[in-house]
């Protein structure tokens, strides 16, 4: 019942997006459609493809790959400080070249380190999107901004799978089944948090106020 709930639970931010920000230009809103658009088809072909299904660790190596380029490519948008571009950079050649090394190395299996090493380096992109919006303003942080909670859920999600992921390639067929409910709550937790974010975006566009500008988590100095 969980697996499908998580399933269903993909649709939320589409919808939301397509209901309230379909007609915004703001690249970063995008980005994260995109990735659960591309998250939904790919839970939706291990659902419906026997292939997939007896192929899902493959089918998860790529979605890996696919899911750290996109939120990576989020990150670089939202954060313009020159230093943490680069390392975003650095980080990315680290990640693609384990990915090449180890990707087909062992398909018949969850890839551990793949999936620890993308958790971490979005765990840190977070941390450090927190810690340049609270010195780049002297103003009050304003929590109730649509990129503010997309950070938020995506620090939850790799948080609450960090520790999952890392022991998962050690795990048996039945352990995996019983503890991968964890990712399915965290996966049910982002897409509300998702739609959250693109409601609120339309209510601030209809509604602005000074409090909703107070700061704009989108827009940082170019220079370090």
């Amino acid at each position: 019942m969980l697996p499908i709930i998580s399933f269903l639970s993909s649709f939320l931010p589409i919808f939301s997006f397509v209901f309230f920000c379909l007609r915004n230009n703001t690249k970063e809103l995008w980005v994260i459609f995109l990735y659960c658009v591309f998250s939904l088809l790919f839970d939706g072909f291990l659902f419906s493809s026997t292939w997939a299904f007896e192929n899902k660790y493959l089918v998860w190596n790529i979605f890996a790959i696919l899911e750290y380029i996109i939120i990576t490519y989020f990150f670089y948008i939202i954060i313009q400080k020159r230093f943490v571009r680069v390392l975003i950079v650095i980080f990315s050649i680290v990640y693609l070249v384990t990915f090449c090394i180890f990707a087909t190395s062992n398909d018949d299996q969850f890839n551990s380190l793949l999936n620890a090493i993308g958790s971490v380096i979005i765990l840190t992109l977070s941390l450090a999107f927190f810690v340049i919006s609270m010195r780049t303003s002297e103003e009050p942080i304003n929590l109730l901004s649509p990129v503010f909670l997309i950070v938020i859920a995506l620090l939850l999600y790799v948080a609450s799978t960090l520790f999952l992921y890392i022991i998962a390639n050690r795990l048996t067929a039945r352990e995996m089944e019983q503890y991968w409910g964890i990712n399915h709550v965290s996966n049910i937790l982002t897409n509300v948090i998702f739609a959250a974010a693109f409601l609120l975006f339309r209510f601030q566009k209809k509604n602005p106020s000074p409090e909703n500008a107070a700061v704009d988590f989108t827009r940082f100095p170019d220079e370090w």
